[in-house]
C-alpha cells in the first residue's frame, strides 16, 4: 500500500491507522537522521510497525520512522498498540534507544556487504556511503595484532546528524 511517498509492506496493511492518531513520545531523548531515514523508506519501503503506549498514543519505538513518514507524506502509519504503564513506556523507549547504542559491528563482515551492495546497485538507501567504505577499508589494512592499535582508546561520542554530514561533506 503507498501513502505520499512510502510505500509499506503488504504485511503491515492491517496495522495501518492514520498518523494523526499518534504522537512522538514528549520524553524521547534520541536525536535522529530523520533524512537518512526518510531516504531508507524511499528506497526500501517501511517494513516495520511503530510501537505505541495504549493510553498515551505516545510513540515508544519508531518516533523517527514517525518524522520520516510525516516528511514523506504520508497520512498512514503501521502501529502496534501496547498496554503498559508510562513507566514501562518510559523504560522500553530508553532500552530500545540505548541496547541499540552498545551494539558494534564486525567491520569485515560489514565491509564484504557494503561491497556487495556496492556491486549490486549502490548503497543508496543505507545510510552509507562510499566515504564510509573507504575508511573501513583502511582500518581492514591494519593487522589485528599491531601492538600500538590495541593500546589506543575506544572513544564513543555523540554528534548531531547535522554536523555529521557536514564533516562528510568536507
Amino acid at each position: 500500500m503507498n501513502s505520499g511517498l512510502v510505500q509499506f509492506h503488504d504485511s503491515l496493511t492491517d496495522l495501518l491507522v492514520p498518523i494523526s492518531e499518534i504522537t512522538p513520545h514528549p520524553d524521547n531523548p534520541r536525536n535522529g537522521d530523520v533524512d537518512a531515514i526518510a531516504e531508507s523508506i524511499e528506497v526500501n519501503g517501511f517494513i516495520a510497525p511503530i510501537i505505541v503506549q495504549k493510553q498515551t498514543r505516545h510513540i515508544i519505538a519508531g518516533n523517527h520512522r514517525y518524522y520520516a513518514l510525516l516528511q514523506l507524506g504520508a497520512s498512514v502509519a503501521p502501529v502496534v498498540v501496547v498496554d503498559i504503564s508510562d513507566t514501562a513506556a518510559r523504560r522500553y523507549l530508553l532500552a530500545d534507544n540505548r541496547t541499540s547504542d552498545l551494539g558494534t559491528y564486525d567491520n569485515g563482515v560489514l565491509l564484504e556487504l557494503l561491497d556487495y551492495l556496492s556491486e549490486v546497485d549502490g548503497l543508496h538507501g543505507t545510510g552509507y556511503k562510499d566515504s564510509d567504505v573507504e575508511v573501513l577499508r583502511h582500518l581492514a589494512e591494519i593487522p589485528n595484532d599491531y601492538d600500538e592499535f590495541a593500546t589506543w582508546p575506544t572513544l564513543c561520542v555523540q554528534i548531531p546528524p547535522h554536523v555529521r554530514k557536514a564533516y562528510f561533506a568536507m
